[in-house]
């Protein structure tokens, strides 16, 4: 009988060796590339994220500035008056007004005045707000310091579109408001309001103080809002307001730097300060009087 021997084939280490540092080659061109596409994502967001950030501050500033009733003043981060650039800005905001205010006899409303009635309109295109505490009435021929601030209201009932409100001040007026009765004398509600870039949490944020002028903690959570967490802490970065002479108007110039922070792990030693992980923006924003020198 014959026997026949079988062979077995397989791979020699050469072999096995070639085919491992091929796969190795292959693996990681195919980690570069995902490695490529991750920081792309993460740049693309992250400047997605950044431009509505920033745009959303704008508006708001855009929005509040030009209702002011002044020219806003430039403040720092203790809330008092600073040169430009600044880290912040307060201002009146125009509520409502032609209030018409109800003589109260006599030659008018006295020094020592606690309270005063105005009329407003409750017609849908032209109805001034009812005043709330905080807000500020300002009475024409006041002085310029007068600023009877609203303790408490309380409203009449309407009558052919128009209602009676009886405002009670935290003081009293302190300077006389004279008048003739047969003259109308009106009032406009303001509110003093202010932006401000604060350190918080290891960076720069851009806070709405809604009653500026009651305010003396700063960092009371409940005295403002946060409208942007993403203002950049680098050098000029947390003072981005000024204001500047155009003609002869004085407009706010705002330069915003806005970083973002949703990536900044995966941007970190990469391009976080580059122009893939931040937006900026520099707008001049005029009051709402277009006040000259």
């Amino acid at each position: 009988m014959k026997h026949r021997c079988r062979t077995q084939s397989g791979f020699t280490l050469v072999e096995i060796l070639v085919a491992a540092s091929v796969g190795l080659v292959v693996s990681g061109l195919a980690f570069s590339f995902l490695q490529a596409g991750t920081l792309l994502l993460a740049k693309n967001v992250s400047v997605n994220m950044s431009n509505n950030e920033l745009r959303s501050a704008i508006d708001q500033i855009q929005d509040r500035v030009q209702t002011a009733t002044n020219i806003p003043i430039l403040v720092n981060t203790s809330g008092t008056a600073a040169v430009s650039p600044s880290a912040g800005i307060y201002f009146e905001r125009l509520l409502g007004e032609s209030y018409v205010v109800t003589h109260p006899g006599g030659t008018g409303l006295t020094a020592a005045a606690t309270s005063v009635t105005v009329t407003r309109s409750t017609d849908v295109y032209a109805s001034p707000p009812i005043p709330v505490a905080g807000d500020v009435l300002l009475i024409d021929g006041g002085t310029a310091t007068m600023r009877p601030r609203v303790s408490s209201v309380t409203t009449g009932a309407v009558s052919g579109g128009l209602q009676t409100v009886t405002i009670t001040f935290v003081a009293a007026l302190g300077t006389a408001i004279s008048w003739d009765a047969t003259f109308v004398k009106t009032a406009t509600l303001i509110r003093r309001e202010a932006f401000i870039v604060m350190p918080g949490a290891g960076r720069s944020e851009l806070r709405r103080y809604p009653s500026f002028e009651t305010t003396t903690n700063f960092n009371d959570a409940t005295q403002y809002s946060v409208i942007s967490r993403q203002v950049g802490t680098q050098t000029g970065e947390t003072t981005p307001f000024s204001i500047v002479t155009v003609g002869l108007d004085k407009l706010v110039n705002i330069d915003f730097r806005v970083r973002t922070v949703g990536f900044e792990n995966a941007l970190a030693a990469k391009e976080l300060n580059t122009f893939s992980g931040f937006m900026r923006v520099q707008c001049m924003v005029p009051s709402r009087q277009r006040p000259k020198n």
